[in-house]
């Protein structure tokens, strides 16, 4: 990625965001990128790379908490609402008043809410392995817990007690090798046990436990995501959890008409067959897009979770396919 092409935008609400961004050629579109945890613009580079070689324009922020974007302390700024209003800021900044929504993991949550208010601004929308998640006034950390264990047959979500508690991001900076071995792991089998029950990701960093990397970076680019991520330390990122978790978005979810939880312009979602902690929520995500997406287009990667990296000529292909029915 050329460093020519990153920019700032300074929001209404004061917050600095950092992006990558270019302008599309030949009347192309642009792709809006929104990533997860725990991640930064960098994780896009593949598609940023094949989409830009495609002439289409590119917007691929570090969200709040993340990279060179600002990274407040306080998780009542990450609400939901309030982190869309930044990415419409952005977009202003840009002047760019149409894109093509892409988002992975958290990622997914911003794209959803961006879609329940500000669905002018996007003319498709493509969800990565979380799928679009419809508004949760009444949303209860214990109560989904529960509700998903019943429905799954195990704590799905349990990590988020653990990602969310005020421990966690000095914990996570002190045992950073051994999160990165947890999170992204040789083997995503290890996930159902290791991470999705309630305890076990707390007890896997607190005993410093330690896996092989994945096989789809090198050391050197293991390492360097690190650099990316903690340049200014986990407590933003872990943020993310902490404002779901304290239910500081189920005011403005409430806010939302009911009108807008049904989304009519394309969508697409893209499953991953080896994401032990989710695997079998797929068909509920499933359920969830068909539920609420009328036109939505489907397809599963044989990937675990981090679909962008270790599947990225498939995933590449298959939003390729995508944008060519929105234009």
């Amino acid at each position: 990625m050329n460093v020519n092409n990153f920019q700032e935008t300074t929001t209404r609400r004061g917050y600095v965001y950092s992006y990558y961004h270019k302008r599309p050629t030949d009347g192309n579109p642009t792709v809006l990128f929104l990533h997860g945890f725990p991640e930064t613009h960098r994780d896009w580079s593949s598609q940023i790379t094949y989409f830009s070689n495609k002439g289409y324009g590119i917007i691929a922020p570090d969200l709040l908490g993340y990279g060179r974007t600002s990274a407040p302390n306080d998780s009542s700024e990450y609400k939901l609402l309030d982190m869309v209003e930044d990415i419409i800021d952005v977009l202003n900044d840009l002047k760019v008043s149409k894109v093509i929504g892409v988002a992975h993991d958290w990622g997914c949550f911003v794209l959803s809410r961006l879609l329940n208010t500000h669905i002018d601004y996007v003319i498709g929308a493509a969800f990565l392995v979380a799928g679009y998640v419809p508004p949760q006034p009444t949303f209860n950390l214990k109560a989904q817990i529960a509700t998903l264990k019943t429905l799954l047959g195990y704590e799905v979500i349990g990590y988020w007690e653990f990602f969310g508690a005020n421990d966690a991001p000095a914990l996570f900076e002190k045992n950073i090798d051994s999160l990165y071995s947890l999170i992204f792991p040789d083997d995503p089998s290890i996930w159902k046990e290791d991470l999705a029950p309630i305890g076990k990701a707390r007890e896997w960093i607190e005993q410093k436990k330690k896996r092989p990397r994945a096989a789809f970076w090198t050391e050197e680019e293991q390492e360097a995501h690190k650099a990316a991520v903690m340049q200014k330390g986990l407590r933003g990122p872990c943020n993310w959890y902490k404002s779901n978790i304290e239910e500081l978005n189920n005011a403005d979810d409430r806010s939302i008409p009911l009108e807008a939880y049904n989304i009519s312009i394309p969508t697409f979602f893209g499953g991953a067959l080896k994401d032990q902690s989710s695997l079998k929520a797929l068909e509920v995500v499933k359920t969830m897009m068909s539920q609420f997406c009328s036109n939505t287009t489907m397809k599963d990667f044989d990937s675990g979770h981090w679909v962008m990296q270790e599947v990225p000529s498939a995933v590449n292909g298959a939003l390729e396919e995508f944008f060519a029915t929105l234009f």
